[in-house]
């Protein structure tokens, strides 16, 4: 009778012990995304606010036919929108990962496709800030992953690349053949992180809001994306840097099945 009772009470002590973890994921979990969305909420709020306030000068300077001031006012209007949209693909992205929406479909395919695909959509932005972008990659090296996946990693790491790297700087994709696994490096001569800040660049409850060389904002969002979206297809993500010297952010892919 008494072994009976005992084993009763341990039974429920373990389901009660189920129950508070739960609960500290589930508090955990909560915490995260209200981090996130505030930082998403704050950023958002910026381009969207110089979108309206341009817009309504640009009407007025139309009707005074004011070329000059119409030319500048546009471009602003497009950079903004352009932050924005960037934003909101790297939520909405960021979502479906959570929730399961994102159908993980590796496959074999030639990682230079899509490198050379993620450095046509900077054409804009290595212009605007004359930054000089170069691919050492062979031609017809081939990986196994997910290529939606990983062409948004490389989105984020070499948009984040040109945000930190001054006006006239260089950035250089390399990668390396090791064993069953290619490294691909993102390599800029920008601005640099502190030792400090390089650990917590891939931690979700340490995202922070960063200002670019040109006052670019971004909220760390898409390197938390990259984290999980390399974790998936069985890589590893990791970065170096320099104050004032530059930055290396690389990430391994498996070559086969």
């Amino acid at each position: 009778m008494v072994w009976g009772i005992i084993e009763d009470l341990s039974e429920r002590r373990a389901k009660e012990l189920i129950i508070e973890k739960q609960n500290k994921e589930l508090k955990k979990l909560n915490a995260t995304k209200d981090k996130i969305f505030s930082i998403i909420a704050h950023d958002l709020k910026n381009p969207f606010a110089a979108i309206i306030g341009f817009s309504d000068l640009l009407l007025e300077q139309i009707k005074n036919k004011n070329i000059e001031e119409i030319d500048e006012y546009a471009q602003i209007i497009n950079q903004s929108s352009n932050k924005a949209l960037d934003l909101l693909m790297n939520l909405m992205e960021w979502s479906q990962v959570q929730t399961g929406r994102m159908k993980f479909k590796p496959e074999h395919f030639e990682i230079n496709t899509i490198v050379n695909e993620a450095i046509l959509l900077m054409t804009v932005s290595a212009e605007q800030k004359s930054i000089d972008i170069s691919s050492t990659l062979s031609p017809g090296t081939q990986v196994y992953a997910d290529k939606t996946m990983i062409s948004i990693v490389l989105r984020n790491l070499i948009s984040n690349a040109f945000k930190f790297t001054q006006p006239h700087g260089k950035i250089t994709i390399t990668s390396t053949v090791e064993q069953v696994e290619l490294t691909i490096s993102i390599i800029d001569n920008g601005v640099g992180i502190p030792e400090e800040q390089v650990d917590m660049l891939f931690k979700i409850d340490k995202m922070s809001s960063t200002l670019g060389t040109l006052q670019e904002k971004g909220t760390g969002l898409g390197l938390i994306l990259c984290k999980e979206f390399i974790k998936q297809n069985n890589g590893k993500i990791w970065a170096e840097s320099m104050v004032e010297k530059g930055s290396n952010f690389s990430f391994s892919l498996p070559l086969h099945k």
